[in-house]
């Protein structure tokens, strides 16, 4: 090939490249909308609010938090699986998110195909509340009380389908309960009514009822992790009790739209893993009962799938359907 052709065949390609190169360069060059699909208030809009503020500071960019809860969270994450993939707007993902493919029968994305994994932040054990003042005064006494047909136990969750609902549905399977589920629309407006008096327990994520537990407003009964926490020795797992074959843990993390950019999802990514590994940020997390879970974008994939699998099986195992 002469000289001549050989320009013409690379030169497009090349400018191609600069051109990806210099949009790379110049992310983000306006303000990022960070979906969190649960209302203000939870433990999953506290992340999401920390993560905001430190990469505002270091992209020299608003992030605005969005919050759009309804429907499990499939409403906001709609929202992010509909937007231009440009790195603009981004979801706050959460153990839904895994979830929800086995419990809908249909939903208005693909959570596979639809979405770009950036990055996982966090882990967060999930714990059976109820208030101080309760007549329970631990697991047994609730397990003797659950076992009335006649007197079903009301609990509340932050909605159908989450994982902390699925954990309390193999529960009742496994211990032979009659519970009644109260979904709500998010942590926030479940503890609100627990605290209320309007529902008498509730299955959270630790985040959500921390300070109340710390308060002594609260009572945990169990957690579902594998092992006890260090934030409370003195409350028994489920594992430990018979009452659970695994742990589970919640967690969150970032996706952006499919199709999303590789050097704008490792920019993030690359942004995200500096701010986890600041000192303030390790401690805030750690108020709120969260473990940090840094991870490439090829490693959250892996762990997404593999929460698919396990929620999959759970899902069946317990029976819970939404629709």
């Amino acid at each position: 090939m002469n000289p001549s052709a050989l320009l013409k065949t690379l030169l497009p390609a090349a400018l191609l490249w600069l051109a990806g190169a210099s949009t790379c360069a110049a992310y983000p060059e306006k303000s990022i909308r960070l979906v969190v699909p649960w209302p203000a208030g939870g433990g999953s809009d506290a992340v999401s609010r920390i993560i905001a503020r430190h990469l505002q500071d270091r992209l020299k960019q608003q992030v605005v938090v969005d919050n759009k809860p309804g429907a499990a969270g499939n409403i906001g994450t709609e929202i992010v699986a509909r937007a231009a993939p440009d790195g603009y707007t981004i979801l706050l993902s959460s153990g839904p998110f895994s979830v929800n493919p086995s419990l809908f029968k249909t939903l208005p994305f693909d959570t596979v195909r639809d979405f770009a994994p950036i990055t996982q932040l966090a882990s967060s054990p999930t714990a059976l509340v109820v208030l101080a003042s309760a007549p329970v005064q631990g697991i047994a006494q609730f397990l003797q009380m659950s076992r009335d047909p006649a007197k079903p136990v009301v609990y509340a969750s932050p909605g159908n389908g989450s994982a902390q609902h699925l954990a309390m549905e193999l529960l009742r399977k496994k211990a032979g309960l009659f519970l009644v589920h109260v979904p709500y629309k998010g942590g926030a407006p479940a503890l609100n009514d627990l605290l209320g008096g309007q529902v008498p327990m509730m299955i959270s994520g630790y985040p959500e009822v921390s300070a109340h537990l710390k308060a002594g407003k609260l009572r945990a009964l169990a957690v579902t992790t594998s092992n006890r926490l260090a934030l409370l020795p003195q409350v028994p797992t489920l594992m430990e009790l018979g009452l659970a074959d695994s742990g589970t843990a919640g967690w969150t993390g970032l996706h952006a739209p499919a199709g999303t950019s590789s050097e704008v999802i490792n920019r993030l990514n690359t942004e995200v893993a500096a701010i986890l590994a600041q000192a303030d940020v390790r401690e805030q997390f750690g108020n709120l009962g969260l473990e940090i879970r840094r991870s490439s974008p090829a490693e959250f994939a892996a762990f997404v799938t593999q929460q698919m699998a396990h929620w999959r099986e759970a899902v069946e195992l317990s029976g819970a359907r939404v629709d």
